[in-house]
């Protein structure tokens, strides 16, 4: 899926991605992140920071192993849920 976004795909991100449980998690979050201000601005900041961290190891890392590592960590998948139910995946 990530090499796919990668590539522009942006169909590559879908609800699909996540266990029934997952399902009702990402539409809680969508729920909170449209509804709370506090939510989406702590959001926005935990995303921007991944987003810096995947953009420094993309420098030295020519294969895409220690970003696909970085998204695939727990970590990454609290940042997948969070901006895919922002809005920012697609």
């Amino acid at each position: 899926m990530w090499d796919r976004w990668r590539r522009g795909d942006t169909a590559a991100v879908s609800r699909r991605l996540y266990t029934e449980a997952g399902q009702q998690a990402f539409d809680e979050i969508r729920r909170r992140y449209r509804a709370d201000p506090l939510f989406r601005d702590t959001t926005t900041r935990y995303m921007q920071e991944f987003e810096r961290l995947l953009a420094k190891v993309s420098q030295s890392d020519r294969d895409g192993s220690q970003w696909r590592a970085y998204l695939l960590s727990n970590t990454g998948k609290v940042y997948t849920i969070l901006a895919h139910a922002s809005g920012r995946l697609g």
